[in-house]
């Protein structure tokens, strides 16, 4: 398995997870369709197969995180430890959408539409938090691998936070319904530039550890 024919499967389950995405909105408020069927493919839920889809890469990158970690030099170790550790707190948050115990209905009044899921509040916070708390590890790196890195993130937020926002600020002013086929297009393209985010940053901590170790050795042993 090469990182190149990984990243082509995994951005081809990608676009089909989102094309049954989308196809179950349109089945839903077109055609009236059972959502219990539709509901194992929808990107805006919980514990389903698009999020057991998103929190398997983001382990994957936890695990290659840790194992570059290993290899890395003493004074960056620390960093790539963490970083592994955030990875397995959004693949937890990534399944049981623990983020959303900070959407606080009453502040709704006093804030802007744009900001209606107030869970973006305090994780945009955090994001700003780290950008400063990592700045000198990236810095560290080689220029290629900082701005993959930095690429990812990128597309990773625009999705989680950007799309976040413009869908709250959709529905809160009026513009479309929270239950409606826009709506849906728009958690479903905030899936789509999470996946694509994490699968670029997956790829290129592959890569970076390839280079330091010549390969990466995965071992699976199954007693009975």
């Amino acid at each position: 398995m090469t990182t190149r024919k990984l990243r082509a499967i995994l951005l081809t389950i990608s676009g089909t997870l989102f094309a049954a995405h989308l196809v179950g909105e349109v089945g839903i408020y077109a055609f009236d369709a059972d959502k219990n069927w539709l509901l194992p493919f929808n990107m805006d839920r919980e514990f389903n197969i698009p999020t057991l889809f998103s929190s398997s890469i983001m382990l994957a990158c936890a695990y290659t995180l840790n194992e570059i970690k290993k290899v890395s030099e003493k004074h960056t170790s620390k960093d790539w430890g963490l970083l592994s550790k955030i990875f397995i707190f959004l693949a937890i948050d990534e399944l049981f959408q623990i983020h959303e115990i900070f959407i606080i209905p009453d502040l709704r009044p006093y804030l802007s539409p744009a900001l209606g899921s107030t869970w973006v509040i305090p994780y945009t916070a955090l994001v700003i938090y780290l950008g400063w708390r990592f700045n000198k590890f990236l810095r560290s790196l080689k220029k290629q691998t900082r701005q993959k890195f930095l690429q990812s993130a990128t597309i990773f937020l625009t999705g989680a936070v950007g799309m976040e926002v413009v869908g709250s600020y959709l529905v809160r002013s009026g513009n479309i319904r929270l239950h409606s086929i826009w709506y849906g297009s728009i958690t479903g393209l905030e899936e789509l530039l999470e996946l694509l985010g994490l699968i670029m940053f997956l790829i290129a901590l592959a890569n970076y550890l390839i280079k330091k170790n010549g390969a990466i050795h995965l071992d699976v042993s199954i007693y009975i």
